[in-house]
């Protein structure tokens, strides 16, 4: 793999930033946090979707860029002679991820997961396999030699991803631990010998009364199923005798009503005779009484005339008293109508003033809304160079704390001479940036504010103006609308008096007398009494014919139902039914159903014996299936234990045979370039199957604590460097073809930095681009090629 350029957008400290890699030895150089590190962790991320540290949402995004601003890292790269694109982005608040993968300009994958399992297919090197073999800090450098050798080794067997063979070696202790334990738990469950023994002669013994019980439950049901024969045919012969019984009955209930039928019409037919001799009484006293009703006819005719003009003459007298206030109504409204249409003739002109002021309105505020933006976008950049001047301060206090002979904070470099210049540096960026970026935004600022108060100024006096014209028109309005509802009531009572009028007229034909109106609603009071008790008999007198009807319809009955009576009464007496007979029979068929019944709780009874039996004997014989499938269980277990134990026996020979591999080819690898960079002085360094790290010197071997710190670092980064040749030897991806060291010049004086430089030289053969970062400017000439941040 070869990394041939990058593009970020809002990533990190990144607002847009575009770079092209080249080959060969390349120096990444510029101050602390000008974004050196940042370069390789978008690398990270562009591949596997990751920063180092898996929380970065948090940090992910420019300070300066909004939510609706884009994240986005696109890398493009050489592997095996083809180039590729991978494109991540993030949008939104919850800074949603997509990602896209190009293989020479064509899409071939979309989405994040799918996109980093290609990259992870494409290259057979996860996330940590890549850091470890291709990155490596100055930090980690210095752990090589300063940890205590069991961390040391831990932290090799890591890099080497032999930690994973660890794991599964630990994991196969413990399942050989839990088996043990399984085995010994089932073993204390299981069935003694003697106990099996017991537990089939009780199968057999239960199974010999089980066979018993099942011969006398046939001889049981053969008993009840006759008693069941017998029950069947007596209860047959019972339902004749009810179907007699139930049949006689009937009859007599028949007769019963008939008979009760019959007093009831005799009664009726007294009572119809009683009413017909009385209206006929009343038919003679009515002919007598003609002459007072015809009377009281006509009486009523004449006083409905009588209330018909009392109406006419009322509704005149109401018409005339309306006409004058309709009057009154009619000046005054007419006066009204004119007064208003008067008041309301400047209602246009001022409708049009108040839309222009409206449309004068909209366009301060559109002034205003523009002005508030660009002070909000200057306030947020004088806030993001504060910040930047805060973080600088820090700096300085911090390193003032650490003291000139203290180690930077950053490369763990001793400051030294180096102390006043660092700070120099970091001041003079605190007073350009007040000078060169702050300064100017506040001026643009306090010019935008005052732009805008002259504006929201004149928008108060146009409102203002606005307002009063509003007021006007709205009282004009309110005006018009009374105008209209006054024209309408003017019409309305005009309309009104005029059909008052014609109505008056016609009413001038009719002439009331209240005095005869009265006298003759007084006659009729006298003759009310005698025409309702005529009224009364002429309606008793109706139901005269209806009586003598329903009188003979009775008759005919009476007879009619004696009749049924008879026949009846003579077929009730033809039916035989022998009542004692009927009992007898009763008692035996419950004899015989107590019999039967007796007889089935025997069988019953029995059979609840059988099934207990047979309960027993599934009980026992599951108790023994059981048991037979916990020893399988036990022998498969004791199978699964022996083949962990013989697992954990060839994967200890594997760890052996892989670090006596191992060891060798780090002390090959990394003996050569040391030799190189000590100029012959140190001619070996070895590498023990334990990872603990020798230096010979002059033939004799000793430990890397032995050394001073300048060949400690030395010895720390050939070592480190020889660790990702052999990781990438044994992972198989020796198309890989670069490697990045963080801040390895360490303490190092120039010579010993020109022979570090010289020693990557002879590595540029197997890695055709290897960066190195660091915040030493004075180094940058030492590089074939340079990226200054």
């Amino acid at each position: 793999m070869i990394l041939l350029n990058i593009k970020l957008e809002n990533f990190k400290r990144y607002e847009n930033y575009y770079l092209e890699f080249q080959e060969g030895l390349i120096g990444i150089v510029g101050k602390n946090g000008s974004g050196k590190s940042t370069i390789f962790e978008a690398i990270l991320f562009a591949l596997y979707g990751e920063l180092k540290n898996k929380g970065y949402k948090e940090v992910i995004r420019n300070s300066n860029a909004s939510i609706k601003d884009v994240v986005l890292v696109e890398l493009e790269f050489e592997f095996e002679s083809i180039t590729y694109k991978v494109s991540r982005e993030f949008r939104g608040k919850a800074l949603s991820a997509n990602a896209k993968f190009y293989k020479e300009n064509e899409l071939i994958t979309t989405g994040a997961k799918e996109v980093t399992t290609s990259i992870v297919s494409l290259t057979k090197m996860s996330k940590d396999a890549f850091l470890h073999t291709l990155f490596a800090s100055q930090k980690e450098l210095t752990n090589l030699s300063t940890r205590k050798p069991e961390d040391r080794k831990k932290m090799i067997r890591k890099l080497l991803g032999l930690e994973k063979i660890d794991f599964i070696e630990d994991l196969l202790i413990k399942q050989s631990r839990d088996l043990k334990r399984e085995i010994t738990a089932f073993a204390e469950v299981l069935l003694a010998d003697d106990e099996v023994k017991v537990k089939k002669e009780h199968i057999e013994q239960y199974s010999k009364n089980k066979e018993d019980y099942e011969k006398e439950s046939i001889e049981k049901t053969k008993e009840v199923n006759s008693l069941k024969l017998e029950e069947v045919q007596i209860q047959e012969e019972l339902k004749q005798y009810i179907l007699i019984k139930e049949k006689k009955q009937n009859f007599a209930s028949q007769c019963e009503i008939l008979q009760n039928s019959i007093n009831s019409h005799i009664r009726n037919q007294s009572k119809l005779n009683e009413d017909v001799n009385t209206l006929v009484k009343r038919q003679e006293e009515l002919q007598g009484l003609q002459s007072i009703k015809e009377e009281y006819i006509s009486l009523h005719d004449s006083l409905k005339e009588q209330e018909s003009l009392k109406g006419h003459h009322i509704r005149k007298e109401g018409l005339t008293l309306e006409q004058t206030s309709l009057r009154e109504q009619y000046l005054k409204s007419k006066h009204k109508v004119d007064l208003l249409k008067e008041e309301t003739k400047e209602h246009k002109e001022l409708i049009q003033k108040e839309e222009e002021l409206e449309k004068q309105l909209v366009e301060l505020k559109q002034k205003i809304i523009a002005i508030q933006k660009e002070e909000k976008i200057l306030v947020q950049e004088i806030a993001g160079e504060d910040k930047l001047i805060a973080n600088t301060k820090n700096q300085i206090e911090t390193i003032k704390e650490l003291g000139r002979d203290s180690n930077c904070p950053t490369c763990t470099r001793p400051l030294r001479d180096e102390y006043d210049k660092v700070l120099d540096s970091l001041q003079s960026t605190i007073e350009q940036t007040k000078k060169d970026k702050i300064l100017k935004s506040k001026e643009e600022l306090e010019s935008k504010v005052k732009q805008r108060e002259e504006n929201e100024e004149l928008f108060k006096k146009v409102n203002h103006e606005h307002f009063t014209v509003s007021k006007k028109v709205n009282l004009i309005e309110s005006k018009k609308r009374d105008f209209i509802q006054e024209e309408e009531h003017f019409l309305k009572i005009k309309k009104h008096g005029i059909k008052n009028k014609e109505e008056l007229a016609k009413l001038e034909q009719y002439t009331y007398d209240s005095s005869f109106h009265k006298s003759q609603i007084e006659k009729q009071k006298e003759l009310k009494e005698k025409y309702e008790y005529v009224l009364s008999l002429e309606t008793m007198l109706v139901r005269l014919d209806k009586i003598k009807d329903e009188l003979k319809t009775t008759t005919l009955t009476i007879q009619d139902l004696s009749t049924k009576y008879n026949d009846l009464e003579l077929e009730y007496k033809a039916i035989d039914y022998d009542e004692v007979k009927h009992k007898e029979k009763e008692k035996q068929f419950a004899w015989v159903k107590r019999e039967k019944e007796e007889k089935i709780t025997a069988l019953n009874n029995l059979k609840v014996q059988i099934a207990t039996i047979q309960g027993q004997i599934q009980t026992i014989q599951q108790s023994l299936d059981d048991n037979e499938k916990q020893l399988a269980k036990v022998q498969i277990k004791k199978d699964d234990l022996g083949d962990y134990e013989k697992i954990k026996l060839s994967l200890a020979d594997f760890k052996t045979k892989l670090n006596a591999k191992i060891a060798p080819r780090i002390s090959s690898f990394a003996s050569s370039m040391y030799s190189i960079i000590t100029k012959g002085k140190y001619q070996h360094i070895e590498v023990s199957n334990d990872f603990d790290f020798y230096i010979y010197d002059e033939g004799k071997k000793y430990p890397i604590e032995r050394f001073s710190g300048g060949e400690i670092d030395l010895a720390n980064l050939v070592l480190r460097i020889a660790i990702s040749k052999t990781l990438t030897e044994l992972s198989g991806t020796s198309t890989i073809g670069f490697l990045a060291f963080d801040e390895v010049f360490g303490s190092q004086d120039e010579s010993r930095r020109i022979e570090i430089l010289e020693a990557f030289h002879t590595i540029k053969e197997q890695y055709r681009q290897i960066f190195l970062i660091s915040h030493e400017i004075e180094v940058k000439e030492m590089f074939e090629s340079i990226i200054e941040l």
